[in-house]
């Protein structure tokens, strides 16, 4: 029996089919422009300054402020950096899976990737200290203050976190007592989880997940956000230590198609480093 025309075409075409690319998919999601400014912003540290604060000017040197665009779809949020004189490059993309401890910075010009743990990323931005947090507590206390942040109703709340940090000396490690006292001002209309983790990874180091859990039964996504670094007993005048900010989300907008290509992880087509170009010798 002869094939028929029909299945002659079949034939004849069916590599041309298997070779067309898959059609996108889409999801929906979320673009944040927001706004990272620091407290002190010579980043220069007193001599009364914790060691911890002092570890990290050491990184970050002179740097102020940092903008970054922020597209969050799901539980994944990919950050843009934007600003030309933070630690890493204008232009480097940050992706992260909420509750990963893993953080992909990728070079989109070069098509390239390093992994860093949220632990080794903490520790690169105190300089290498080995500075170990441990021993956390936290809990919120909600207002009744509400404004709304660029075009959304939101809500003040107070998380105090503290902890204690084992910061070498000599040959030896001297405990200090830490508080962080966060003025979080967020809102229930955006998903939170991956947001946070961006903002809060220094915390990933407690490995009860205490703060993690409290900040995700209580809060929001933030809109608005003043962290400070305390050094307990320190006084009023000196209370507030370098690595305190202040963020603001500037804009938001809701996008019906993000292309879900954009958040895989690894990024699709980019190559893994050996070598880390943005903290040298901690890449995974």
């Amino acid at each position: 029996m002869k094939p028929s025309a029909a299945a002659l075409f079949l034939v004849a075409f069916a590599p041309l089919a298997a070779a067309q690319p898959a059609k996108p998919v889409y999801v929906k999601g979320w673009a944040v422009t927001a706004d990272i400014e620091a407290l002190a912003p010579a980043m220069k540290a007193p001599g009364k300054a914790a060691p911890e604060a002092q570890a990290l000017v050491g990184a970050l040197h002179n740097t102020s402020k940092l903008s970054s665009r922020f597209t969050l779809a799901q539980d994944i949020s990919r950050q843009e950096i934007l600003s030309t004189d933070f630690i890493l490059p204008a232009g480097t993309l940050v992706i992260h899976k909420a509750g990963d401890r893993f953080y992909v910075i990728a070079n989109a010009k070069q098509k390239s990737y390093v992994v860093m743990d949220a632990s080794e990323l903490f520790t690169a931005l105190e300089g290498g200290a080995g500075i170990v947090n441990t021993q956390y507590q936290a809990k919120v206390d909600h207002t009744s203050e509400r404004r709304d942040i660029a075009g959304y109703p939101c809500r003040k709340s107070i998380l105090t976190v503290t902890y204690a940090s084992a910061i070498p000396f000599e040959n030896d490690r001297i405990l200090v007592q830490q508080q962080n006292q966060i003025e979080i001002w967020h809102t229930s209309f955006l998903p939170s989880r991956a947001a946070m983790d961006h903002l809060f990874f220094r915390f990933q180091q407690d490995k009860t997940g205490t703060v993690s859990k409290v900040v995700g039964e209580e809060l929001g996504f933030p809109m608005e956000v003043r962290f400070v670094i305390t050094q307990a007993g320190a006084k009023k005048s000196d209370a507030i230590q370098p690595g305190s900010f202040h963020y603001l989300v500037t804009a938001v907008s809701q996008e019906p198609k993000l292309d879900v290509v954009d958040f895989n992880i690894p990024p699709t087509d980019y190559r893994k480093l050996e070598k880390n170009p943005y903290f040298a010798g901690m890449v995974r």
